[in-house]
């Protein structure tokens, strides 16, 4: 991965674009203007301020972000979904923005807290996610959410480390579910992204990915074809781990850019 200065180009084909951020400085009705109908609506569902003003202020930075790369006013960027649910089977449907001409832009869109994350590719689906390292039960996550070798691999380590262990696989996960656009019932444990391995790390998805019987179908009756993606590890910001997922065949450059710091930085 390379660090990079705000680029003002969309990634190349099979290249990818990270973005990390937090809300300091964050405006709530500066950054309500910014967002569309459906995003205010969701805002305001909040009972807490500080609730809304960090949904906000993320969905109003990541509008600026696009906005620079598109070339016009973040409050004129449109969102849409592609991958749409079958038989009632909500999925990680994904992130494209809508524009009048160019390729598909694919986007992913994760937050925690303070933080959040933003993916960019063109062509190919991405997939980001990013958790604070907090204090919780890791045993019986453990358990619940990782596969038998997995659970090997986290508990052969110290327990001051085990639960940044536990949470960086879980970023490898949500990051693959959500590029793979899988069904919100899968499992975790039968996404294996060794947490033994240091990133990237390859993971192959075969088939049914949700824990039922028989073929999964998209809505057009096409059987899932398994997929084999790659799930890079960024590094840990503070209290945060963060991932992101892409296809095994994107090849192209890596660029992360941290809107944190004076400068760009992996």
């Amino acid at each position: 991965m390379t660090a990079c200065p705000a680029p003002s180009a969309l990634p190349e084909r099979g290249g990818t674009h990270v973005w990390f951020g937090d809300d300091r400085g964050a405006v709530l009705r500066q950054d309500m203007e910014l967002l569309s109908e459906e995003e205010r609506g969701r805002c305001l569902r909040f009972s807490r301020y500080e609730d809304r003003r960090r949904f906000a202020a993320s969905w109003a930075a990541v509008r600026r972000t696009l906005a620079a790369y598109a070339d016009v006013e973040p409050g004129e960027i449109r969102f849409g979904r592609t991958g749409p649910a079958h038989r009632g089977r909500l999925r990680h449907r994904h992130l494209v923005l809508i524009a009048a001409s160019g390729p598909q832009v694919f986007l992913s869109v994760a937050r925690s807290e303070e933080f959040w994350l933003l993916g960019v590719s063109v062509d190919d689906p991405v997939g980001v996610d990013l958790e604070h390292v907090r204090d919780f039960d890791t045993e019986g996550l453990i358990d619940r959410c990782l596969a038998p070798e997995e659970q090997l691999q986290v508990r052969a380590l110290s327990p001051e480390v085990r639960r940044a262990a536990f949470v960086r696989a879980w970023t490898r996960k949500e990051a693959v579910m959500k590029a793979a656009g899988l069904p919100l019932t899968t499992a975790p444990h039968r996404v294996l992204v060794h947490p033994g391995r240091s990133g990237p790390v390859h993971v192959e998805l075969a088939g049914e990915q949700d824990g039922r019987e028989g073929p999964d179908r998209r809505a057009d009756g096409d059987r899932v074809a398994p997929g084999r993606w790659a799930v890079y590890d960024l590094p840990q910001h503070g209290p945060v781990l963060a991932a992101f997922a892409r296809p095994l065949t994107g090849t192209g450059a890596v660029l992360v850019h941290d809107t944190m710091t004076e400068e760009s930085r992996v």
